[in-house]
């Protein structure tokens, strides 16, 4: 049968945009009311009604309230952690810095001497000195020295290979001299000490 052959009216595409439209809306979610339409709610509503509504306006508040005293309180958190941190940094550069100044002190009164009354020797000592002395303030900060001696193991962690050296008694791998001291603070290594190794 045949579109025409009948009496029915066929729906216009406006009319079917509008039913499409009406079947979309009632699947979206309800618009928010706005502050007129809750008082209006409010003030239509039974004793009941009202209640409940003043009583999750009251809640909404005190949780919005309770948001931003938690927002603040945590803002306040970082900025004073910040701030320890800052104090704490200066305190710890102070500490080492303060224990440095006595090498610094040692050093000034090696240049005070007058050279052509200063031997060789002398020197040598005062270098000594000055050496002993930080290596005292690095031990103070928990400075360890990293001397492998011949024979010991490679360590890659602690230790930097410069060049391959032959050695007496000396398995292959196995470090064959120092040629730098290095350093570490704990486990952390500041400087691997620089090492030849057997071939």
């Amino acid at each position: 049968m045949r579109p025409e052959d009948t009496d029915m009216e066929q729906p216009t595409a406006e009319e079917v945009q509008d039913v499409v439209q009406d079947e979309t809306s009632e699947d979206a979610e309800p618009a928010r009311l706005t502050p007129d339409e809750i008082e209006e709610v409010i003030e239509d509503g039974d004793e009941l009604t009202r209640r409940c509504v003043e009583q999750l306006l009251e809640d909404c508040n005190a949780a919005a309230e309770s948001r931003q005293r938690a927002l603040a309180d945590f803002k306040n958190f970082q900025r004073r952690a910040t701030e320890q941190e800052q104090r704490m940094h200066l305190i710890v550069s102070a500490g080492v810095l303060r224990s440095v100044l006595p090498v610094l002190d040692q050093l000034d009164m090696a240049l005070q001497q007058d050279p052509d009354q200063v031997g060789s020797d002398q020197i040598l000592s005062g270098v000594q000195i000055v050496r002993d002395e930080l290596d005292k303030v690095l031990g103070e900060q928990g400075v360890d020295r990293i001397e492998p001696v011949p024979g010991d193991e490679f360590d890659p962690t602690r230790h930097e290979a410069m060049l391959k050296q032959e050695a007496d008694g000396v398995e292959s791998g196995r470090i064959t001299s120092l040629l730098q001291v290095g350093y570490q603070k704990s486990d952390q290594v500041l400087r691997a000490a620089k090492v030849a190794v057997a071939p």
